[in-house]
């Protein structure tokens, strides 16, 4: 028996449910990872970022977990936007989204737009993404498709063609990734405009239940325009981009975050591992979840000294004792956590906000 066939039977598998706020394929979905996914690459370099600034970035290392992240951003944008572009084929006309169909009797149905099955429509072989980019500009260059959406996919062909060769590039050998700037650059200056423009559509609108994540912060900015709008200045600032991702990996899934021990609770717990870990802290409020539940952590350094030869290579003498050094701050509700690879808020104008104590 056919593996296919067997875990295609309905009491094994089924289809995405379709209705008036439900999308029949995983594109919204792919969509919610992909973000997800590109939001956590500042966190995942939180270690290798510290004190860097604008002109060394570019010579960050990457690490595995930078890696993943960059995997599944590239791999679900681009399966969000090969759905939606078929899904536009489609509405036009079912035989645009496919390249070969095995049945006559099934391409004479759809001549004829008549309902097929769906094993007749698995029967048939998908358009692939680079065809059905060129299908819709052609279309569109030809005035035969003149919807916004049509439109939106034809002016950003360019865009949508590298994202598409940087997925290849992933999937097939494995051996291609974006520096962390560089994925900054190309995701916020070419590919979340087409996401903003093709999710605000009225055919897309609805879906956004789907893949949104939750819009309210203490900042009161909106995560994804103020992404798109820093490459539209011409001075970008990485630090300010890296502290919307922060809040934009929170802001996914933050009130499952908030159910769990009160904040009294954590307080106390990490009371004990300061007393443990020479650390202290002080509390302010958070900037996406709104709690007073954001420490600002210090840590005691030894001054170090290195002993002279007569005392033998590689020793050395702890001098003048200890030195505060303010090291990161950390939301103990919702996870938010930025070190002094950004800058205080403030400085980016976002009110009189400040994560630091400029006295260090």
């Amino acid at each position: 028996m056919s593996l296919i066939k067997y875990y295609s039977q309905d009491d094994k598998s089924e289809k995405f449910k379709e209705g008036q706020n439900s999308f029949s394929n995983a594109a919204f979905y792919s969509l919610k990872i992909a973000l997800r996914s590109y939001f956590s690459t500042y966190h995942c370099m939180l270690r290798n970022l510290i004190y860097e600034d604008n002109d060394s970035i570019e010579k960050v290392k990457l690490d595995y977990a930078y890696y993943e992240a960059y995997m599944e951003t590239i791999v679900h944008l681009q399966h969000f936007l090969e759905l939606i572009i078929k899904d536009i084929l489609e509405k036009e006309n079912p035989l645009l989204a496919l390249r070969y169909i095995k049945k006559p009797v099934t391409l004479h149905k759809l001549l004829n737009k008549e309902e097929i099955t769906e094993s007749e429509y698995n029967e048939s072989y998908s358009i692939e993404f680079n065809d059905a980019l060129e299908t819709i500009c052609e279309l569109v260059k030809n005035d035969r498709l003149s919807q916004r959406s049509c439109i939106i996919i034809s002016e950003n062909k360019d865009a949508l063609s590298a994202l598409n060769n940087f997925r290849n590039r992933i999937w097939h050998r494995g051996k291609f990734v974006l520096k962390y700037h560089s994925l900054d650059e190309f995701i916020c200056k070419y590919v979340l405009p087409i996401v903003s423009e093709i999710s605000n559509l009225d055919e897309y609108k609805c879906f956004k239940h789907e893949w949104e994540y939750r819009q309210e912060n203490e900042l009161g900015v909106n995560i994804l325009e103020k992404l798109i709008k820093e490459f539209e200045t011409g001075l970008v600032d990485y630090t300010k981009i890296a502290l919307f991702k922060e809040m934009g990996r929170i802001s996914y899934g933050v009130e499952s975050k908030l159910s769990g021990p009160s904040i009294e609770e954590k307080i106390k717990m990490l009371k004990k591992f300061e007393k443990k870990h020479d650390m202290i802290f002080n509390v302010h409020t958070c900037p996406v979840c709104g709690n007073k539940s954001l420490l600002n952590y210090y840590s005691y350094e030894e001054w170090i000294d290195e002993l002279g030869d007569e005392m033998g290579p590689g020793g050395f003498q702890i001098i003048n004792g200890y030195e505060e050094v303010e090291k990161y701050v950390r939301c103990v509700l919702c996870d938010f956590e930025v070190n002094k690879f950004i800058k205080d808020p403030c400085e980016y104008g976002l009110g009189e906000w400040m994560f630091w104590d400029n006295e260090f």
